[in-house]
């Protein structure tokens, strides 16, 4: 893994912005669990970012007798490029809603913490699950999407692992499946280029991350599975050196982002009795975000209509995939 120094995350701003408002809006995004904080931002100020990865044609190699000349090679990388997305509202409170000497709370803040809690919901979902098809056009592309489609978005056909069905539901969980499923989920590490965890987080709803636990205690020993803590004090699990982490649920806050109902292939959210886990390597070789200029959350006050307050929330960002090898998902998981 490796994180260039000029690169910040959420964490960064909330500890260290000058922006008390910066730091309030980071801080309740990480504190909502917004996938945005685990993705490594550099500032490019660009709307497009071209890129390049190896995905084959590495140079050769010549091995020369002694008095011989050199030989000249190369390898052939394939061009890529990635857009920039904007998110951008206004948080709008009218006035008298805040001088109302009635209000316990301040209505502006429980204004901004309602969105901050919807872009929390938006950003996870889509960070999965967007495409450019039949989803919004204005965000960016989704893990699944990016995974089945890997010859546009740079995945290797292997980072798409099939468990073969292996039975984790209530019923068929024994120490055999659960040995079978420990070694389903190194294979995934792997197959993002950090079989130890280091730089990775796995993602999967809270019934899978449950039942991992209970796996992991069938076997009769800790399985490589650990409980630690952030730097926010935050209880936190880890597979390995891999963080464990749920994405949570859709803006109706009912729905499963990463559901327990897929079908067998993964290629339906509902219909089944699967799930899948998805793993991502962070990191400036890998998978990373960049962003315009950092997150924008300024106080406008009241005006020039003389009745509003507004809030600007403006923020541009998109995603760097620069590696065969730094997104995987391992479907066909069945836990009933």
């Amino acid at each position: 893994m490796t994180i260039a120094s000029n690169s910040v995350t959420l964490a960064d701003y909330a500890l260290t912005s000058n922006s008390d408002m910066v730091k309030a809006v980071t801080y309740s995004l990480i504190d909502y669990g917004n996938i945005l904080q685990d993705v490594p931002l550099i500032n490019k100020k660009v709307l497009v970012a071209n890129g390049v990865r190896f995905e084959g044609n590495l140079p050769t190699i010549n091995w020369a007798a002694l008095n011989s000349e050199g030989v000249t090679t190369k390898g052939t990388p394939t061009p890529y490029q990635e857009q920039l997305f904007i998110v951008r509202n206004y948080i709008d409170v009218d006035r008298m809603f805040v001088e109302d000497e009635t209000a316990i709370v301040n209505p502006r803040a429980v204004q901004e913490e309602a969105y901050l809690k919807a872009l929390t919901y938006d950003v996870n979902y889509k960070f999965f699950w967007n495409d450019h098809i039949t989803g919004d056009a204005n965000a960016p592309v989704g893990l699944a999407y990016r995974i089945a489609n890997g010859g546009t978005y740079g995945v290797r056909p292997e980072n798409s692992i099939d468990a073969g069905g292996v039975d984790l539901s209530d019923s068929g969980l024994t120490a055999d499946t659960a040995n079978d499923f420990i070694e389903y989920m190194d294979q995934l590490l792997w197959s993002v280029d950090s079989p130890n965890g280091e730089g990775v987080v796995v993602y999967l709803n809270e019934v899978m991350q449950r039942r991992f636990a209970k796996a992991v205690r069938k076997m009769g020993t800790s399985g490589g599975f650990t409980v630690m803590q952030d730097q926010f004090n935050r209880t936190i699990q880890m597979y390995k050196g891999a963080i464990v982490r749920d994405p949570g649920y859709k803006a109706d806050q009912s729905t499963r982002i990463i559901t327990t109902t897929e079908t067998a292939d993964g290629a339906a959210k509902t219909g089944g009795t699967f799930t899948s886990i998805y793993a991502v390597n962070f990191g400036t070789d890998h998978f990373f975000g960049w962003q315009f200029d950092d997150i924008q959350a300024e106080d406008l006050g009241l005006i020039n209509n003389g009745v509003i307050y507004r809030t600007n929330i403006n923020w541009a960002v998109g995603f760097m995939n620069t590696s065969t090898r730094s997104i995987a998902r391992l479907h066909n998981i069945k836990l009933a």
